[in-house]
């Protein structure tokens, strides 16, 4: 008798998580990449919330073990921009959450169900003593050097072929 209870106790748990989570789309998980490589995981993730009107784009981002003040909110923004300035994803169908300091920094993409409540949504955790920069400074590429007197390059007709002529 008390098997055949837990039986249909697991079947009834596992039937009401498999359908909360029905409406629930992991779409993709990243570190510390290159600007590059995130736009294409942002370009991946506009196509699949402009497939469906019905869902909403969740952006969650975290940073890691040191990381400059509000550097979740920097990147959340800049890949909210991204999506909605160039892949014309309406601002109402992203969403970002800032969800503090974790061991290494971090970018989930979720969609949700618009008409459903969220049915993840993970608290924020603060930074420990020692996790925040306070006077971070923004890294800048070194311009290569362009030959003779630093002269950008004549754009115009390229080197061999005006050696050519």
């Amino acid at each position: 008798m008390i098997q055949k209870f837990v039986c249909c106790l697991s079947l009834i748990l596992i039937f009401a998580v498999t359908s909360a989570l029905a409406d629930v789309f992991w779409i993709d998980r990243y570190g510390n990449i290159s600007w590059n490589e995130e736009r294409a995981r942002l370009d991946n993730f506009a196509i699949q919330i402009l497939h469906d009107p019905d869902y909403i784009g969740y952006i969650y981002v975290n940073a890691g073990q040191k990381a400059c003040k509000d550097e979740a909110q920097k990147r959340a923004v800049r890949a909210k921009k991204y999506l909605v300035e160039v892949r014309g994803v309406p601002s109402d169908r992203v969403v970002w959450k800032d969800l503090g300091y974790k061991d290494e920094a971090e970018v989930v993409f979720y969609i949700f169900l618009r008409s459903k409540p969220i049915p993840y949504n993970p608290e924020y955790e603060p930074a420990k003593e020692g996790q925040v920069i306070e006077n971070c400074k923004v890294k800048t590429r070194k311009q290569k050097k362009r030959g003779k007197n630093n002269a950008a390059p004549n754009n115009s007709m390229d080197v061999r072929q005006k050696q050519r002529r």
